[in-house]
C-alpha cells in the first residue's frame, strides 16, 4: 500500500469538506498551515453564517409549518442548530490541535512504499468516500423523484446549516480511519519482520554444527534487529495513543451529532407514518422516504467503517501476540537474550493500542456497539413518551370539540 497517495487523497477530502486547513507536504509527508487552506474555511464559514441566518426569518414556511405541526421536532432542529455551531468551530479547533500529533504519527508509518496498487490501498479508499458514495445514491434518486428542479433557495439554506457542521466533523471519523488502517498496515510490517527475525535466531543449532564465531554474528544481529523492531512498535503505539486522545472528543462529539439526527429522523418517520402521509401524494412520499433512508444509510455506514477498522486492527494486533506465543513456547530453539527481546515485544504490544474514551471505557467493537444500543434505547423511549403525549393531547382537542 502506498501511503503516500492514501494521505494525499484524505488531506483532499477533508479540505473540500471543511474539517482540515493544512496541506500534506509531499516530501516530508508532515501536515504544514496553507493559506488556501484557511481562505477556504473563511468562505465555509461565510456561507454557513448565511445559512443559519436563514433559521431566523420569520417568512420561512417550512420553518413554520414545522414548529406548528410537531413541537418537539422544531426543538430538536434548535438543538442540530446550536450542536453545528459549537461542532463547526470545535473542528476546526480539534483539526489545529491535532495535526501537532499527526505529524509524530506519520514518521512512524513511514515505510517503503509500494509502487502497484493494492487491495489495501483500495480499501483505504473505500473507507474515505464511502459515505459519500452513499449520499450521492440518495440525492441522485432524490434529484430524480423532484424532476431535477432546485429546491427554494431558502428551504436549500436551512437544510445546510443542519448539515455543513456534520459533514465537517465526520472529516475526524475518516482522518481517525484511515490512520488507523495505516497503522494496521504497519503493524502487519513489523510482525512480518519479527518473526523474520525470530525465525532466523530459531536456527542457531544448525549454524553452531557449521561455525561457532557465525553463530555468535547472527545471534547479535537478530538481538539488534530485534531491539529496533521493539522500539518501532513502542514509538508507534505511544504516538496512535496520544493521536487517539487528540481524536476522542470529535468522535463522541459526532456521536452526539449523530444521536440527534438519529432521534429527530425516527420521530419524524413515525409522525409522518400516523399522520403526514395523507397529505402527500405518491412522489413526495417516496422523496421524504428517501430523505429519511439517507439519515441512517449514511451514520450507518460511517459506524460500520469505524467498526470493521477497530475490529481489524484488533485482530491484526491479537494475531502478532499468537505468533510471538508460538515462538517462545519452543524454549529450546531461542537465546535468553532473544527470549527476553521476545517478551518485550509481547507486553509492548498487549499494553498499547488498547485506548479508552475519557479514561473510562475501552474503545473497541464491543464497547462501541453497547454504546450505540443504549443510545437507541433511549432514543426510543424518548419517541415513545413524545408520541404517546402527542397522540393524547389530539385525543383531548377531539374530545373537547365532541363536546362543544
Amino acid at each position: 500500500m502506498n501511503h503516500s497517495r492514501v494521505l494525499r487523497a484524505t488531506n483532499i477530502v477533508l479540505l473540500v469538506s471543511g474539517y482540515q486547513i493544512y496541506w500534506l507536504d509531499s516530501k516530508t509527508q508532515r501536515f504544514r498551515l496553507s493559506l488556501p487552506g484557511i481562505v477556504h474555511i473563511l468562505v465555509l464559514a461565510g456561507i454557513y453564517a448565511a445559512c443559519i441566518a436563514q433559521h431566523f426569518d420569520a417568512t420561512s414556511s417550512m420553518l413554520t409549518i414545522l414548529q406548528n405541526v410537531s413541537k418537539f421536532l422544531h426543538g430538536l432542529t434548535r438543538l442540530q442548530l446550536l450542536l453545528g455551531v459549537k461542532v463547526f468551530v470545535y473542528a476546526v479547533y480539534s483539526s489545529v490541535r491535532a495535526v501537532g500529533v499527526i505529524n509524530p504519527l506519520l514518521e512512524s508509518l513511514a515505510g517503503k512504499a509500494a509502487s502497484g496498487f493494492r487491495k489495501e490501498e483500495a480499501m483505504a479508499y473505500a473507507l474515505l468516500v464511502s459515505t459519500f458514495g452513499v449520499l450521492l445514491c440518495f440525492g441522485f434518486y432524490i434529484a430524480y423523484e423532484m424532476k431535477f428542479e432546485l429546491p427554494p433557495l431558502q428551504d436549500a439554506m436551512i437544510g445546510t446549516a443542519l448539515f455543513m457542521p456534520h459533514l465537517c466533523l465526520a472529516g475526524s471519523l475518516r482522518l481517525y480511519n484511515i490512520l488507523a488502517w495505516l497503522t494496521r498496515d504497519k503493524l502487519k510490517e513489523i510482525q512480518a519482520n519479527v518473526e523474520e527475525a525470530l525465525a532466523v535466531n530459531g536456527k542457531k543449532d544448525e549454524l553452531e554444527m557449521a561455525c561457532t564465531s557465525l553463530t555468535v554474528s547472527v545471534s547479535n544481529s537478530s538481538s539488534d534487529n530485534l531491539e529496533s523492531l521493539r522500539q518501532q512498535l513502542q514509538l508507534l503505539g505511544s504516538r496512535f495513543g496520544d493521536f487517539f486522545k487528540a481524536m476522542q472528543h470529535s468522535l463522541l462529539f459526532l456521536v452526539t451529532m449523530n444521536g440527534n439526527c438519529l432521534l429527530f429522523g425516527i420521530y419524524s418517520y413515525i409522525y409522518y407514518r400516523n399522520t403526514w402521509h395523507v397529505l402527500f401524494e405518491d412522489r413526495k412520499r417516496r422523496i421524504f422516504y428517501a430523505a429519511n433512508a439517507s439519515i441512517y444509510a449514511c451514520i450507518a455506514c460511517d459506524y460500520l467503517c469505524l467498526l470493521l477498522v477497530q475490529f481489524l486492527m484488533e485482530k491484526e494486533r491479537l494475531g502478532m501476540l499468537k505468533s510471538l506465543e508460538s515462538f517462545l513456547i519452543q524454549r529450546n530453539s531461542l537465546s535468553k537474550r532473544i527470549r527476553s527481546l521476545a517478551k518485550d515485544i509481547k507486553g509492548t504490544l498487549a499494553n498499547t493500542f488498547q485506548h479508552k474514551f475519557l479514561c473510562l471505557w475501552r474503545f473497541d467493537v464491543l464497547h462501541f456497539v453497547l454504546l450505540l444500543f443504549f443510545q437507541g434505547l433511549i432514543f426510543a423511549l424518548i419517541v415513545m413518551y413524545h408520541f404517546l403525549s402527542d397522540e393524547i393531547l389530539q385525543l383531548r382537542e377531539q374530545l373537547d370539540s365532541s363536546d362543544e
